[in-house]
């Protein structure tokens, strides 16, 4: 810590915020102002993924509109994989950290803040970084490592899955709350675009990890999508339990901050 008395400063868990949205879902914007507004409040403890997902609300409209408007994709594998797992039914959903509250894991906004308030500050077992994070514009790839220290013995196996995230994406909104309720410019944030090990993530414990133990996963030569705007990339890794997907610690790094 700083100052006298050596020491350090305890660890926190932070919290992951998965905030299941669509660009053709009406509520879905007052949510995302919800997620921006905890932000606020917590900073980089809380950590936000703008999850699109479902046919229904992130696919490309069929036919396409004559205006071009909600023409894009957003949706990825691995957010439709998490709305079935998960249970969502409808939009907007969040899952904080992935923990059941009040008996269930997925949550309309107006309890996201009570759940993340509920999180905040616990101690955590693992710290996780990344202490890599490059992208070579010749080949439109990028490369990672991510370390993790684990602070107490961990029991149980726990995953650690990476997202890439694009935030400031600037297109089509449907808002319920906006005249007109189609936004052509609206801006979505923290975008989930791929996820760089799969769906669940690649093993990071298995059995249990030692106290001081220290854990390194390499990924290099990752594909992206040349659309995608290098000044807005950011990668998230969580480490989670794989018995019951609880999130118990992340991280977030831009590509360049």
């Amino acid at each position: 810590g700083v100052g006298g008395g050596g020491g350090s400063e305890v660890v926190t868990k932070k919290v992951l915020l998965e905030d299941i949205t669509g660009h053709r879902c009406n509520n879905c914007p007052a949510a995302a102002a919800i997620a921006q507004q905890l932000h606020g409040i917590y900073g980089e403890e809380l950590i936000i993924v703008g999850v699109h997902a479902t046919s229904t609300f992130a696919a490309p409209v069929s036919p396409p509109n004559p205006n071009g408007s909600y023409a894009t994709d957003f949706r990825t594998i691995a957010g439709d994989a998490y709305v079935g797992a998960f249970g969502v039914q409808v939009l907007p959903t969040g899952l904080v950290s992935r923990k059941a509250f009040n008996g269930s894991r997925t949550l309309a906004a107006d309890a996201w803040g009570s759940a993340v308030a509920d999180l905040i500050g616990q101690p955590a077992d693992l710290d996780l970084w990344f202490s890599q994070f490059t992208h070579n514009p010749a080949t439109n790839t990028i490369s990672a490592e991510v370390k993790v220290a684990v602070l107490n013995t961990v029991q149980g196996d726990h995953n650690l899955t990476i997202y890439l995230t694009e935030d400031s994406v600037i297109d089509w909104q449907y808002d319920s709350q906006a005249t007109p309720p189609d936004v052509p410019n609206y801006v979505h944030r923290h975008v989930l675009r791929n996820n760089l090990n799969g769906t669940w993530g690649a093993p990071l414990i298995t059995g249990s990890a030692q106290a001081g133990d220290t854990l390194t996963l390499s990924y290099s030569g990752f594909a992206i999508d040349p659309a995608w705007d290098p000044d807005h990339l950011a990668l998230i890794g969580y480490a989670h339990t794989t018995s019951n997907d609880e999130v118990v610690q992340a991280a977030e790094r831009k590509l360049r901050p």
